[in-house]
């Protein structure tokens, strides 16, 4: 019999388990399982949009303000400034600002506002340039470091303004 085992003298029954019903039911589990899972899975229902209209993508660069402090040239207190690559006194900056940001946020949800400063400049001017900014209330305010020597200059050197402190 499955009982017997070991000693056949002692007559003592013992302790193993008959594994081979589980393995029979188990098995038939399986089964039934393979069988059954095919049909219950469904097809999932969708609903596609008839037409799809392809949205042009913003500039966001053209959403972007960028205020560039450069380095002092011979004769200057201050350094210069320049917003979008056109140069600005500082007097005219904040100003200037709040008018380009309050025009943007009719046409764009936020308006982010970079401070470039080339490397030369002392921090003391970056951070005065940098509140100057935040006091125009932008959305985002950054700083950006575009190239390791500095924010490029503007082009037209003519449209310059008189350099604070400088004479004349």
């Amino acid at each position: 019999m499955g009982m017997g085992g070991g000693n056949k003298d002692s007559g003592a029954p013992t302790s193993e388990i008959n594994v081979t019903p589980m393995i029979d039911i188990m098995l038939v589990l399986l089964i039934v399982f393979m069988v059954a899972t095919p049909r219950s899975i469904t097809q999932m229902p969708t609903s596609l949009p008839q037409k799809t209209e392809i949205k042009k993508k913003q500039d966001n660069k053209s959403q972007q303000l960028m205020v560039a402090v450069y380095e002092k040239t011979s004769g200057d207190l201050k350094p210069k400034i320049a917003l979008n690559r056109e140069y600005i006194s500082r007097d005219d900056l904040k100003n200037r600002l709040k008018d380009v940001i309050k025009s943007r946020r009719k046409t764009s949800k936020t308006v982010n506002v970079f401070v470039d400063a080339h490397p030369d400049v002392e921090y003391g001017d970056v951070v005065e340039i940098f509140n100057l900014v935040r006091s125009a209330k932008p959305d985002k305010l950054g700083l950006a470091k575009l190239k390791d020597e500095g924010p490029v200059k503007p082009s037209d050197e003519s449209s310059m303004p008189a350099p604070e402190g400088s004479p004349g």
